[in-house]
């Protein structure tokens, strides 16, 4: 039996980030995550994948005020993968659990909707391995949350 998702939901209004950003990083970046400073996230070693150093892993940063609040929300879902969606309203999805979609940002003119598309072709050369930060400004060097993801098909 397979389950099949919900209308994706918005995010809650207490802990939408103001801004977003599609980001890419090399792979052997990776190797240093230990060492980065994460209030809540999840990992696995990228290094069982057998990418390439410099194989580019593409990424989507939220920044928001509530920075904190927004990362101890997601570390209460069960993250599987960020995705988008096209369509009449093309859009970045978070999926969670079994079958919960979340829409992280619409995409509403043709540079961000290449941006997403950039970002599913270079999920596609990463193996599908993608990742979702939370920060509270783009200046900042701390996350409130970093999670590395894998979609599975």
């Amino acid at each position: 039996m397979r389950y099949q998702p919900q209308v994706p939901q918005p995010l809650p209004d207490a802990i939408q980030g103001q801004k977003w950003a599609l980001v890419s990083l090399e792979a052997a970046a990776f190797a240093e995550m230990e060492e980065w400073e994460i209030d809540f996230g999840e990992a696995f070693p990228l290094s069982m994948m057998n990418l390439a150093p410099d194989t580019r892993i593409p990424g989507v940063i939220i920044f928001s005020d509530r920075a904190k609040a927004l990362a101890a929300w997601m570390s209460g879902l069960e993250l599987a993968f960020v995705k988008f969606q096209g369509g009449v309203t093309p859009r970045l999805l978070l999926e969670t659990g079994a079958s919960d979609s979340w829409a992280l940002a619409n995409l509403t003119d043709a540079q961000t909707l290449a941006e997403a598309q950039g970002f599913e072709s270079a999920k596609e050369n990463a193996q599908s391995i993608h990742f979702l930060a939370v920060q509270s400004t783009p200046t900042s060097e701390t996350f409130a949350g970093f999670w590395l993801l894998q979609e599975l098909t």
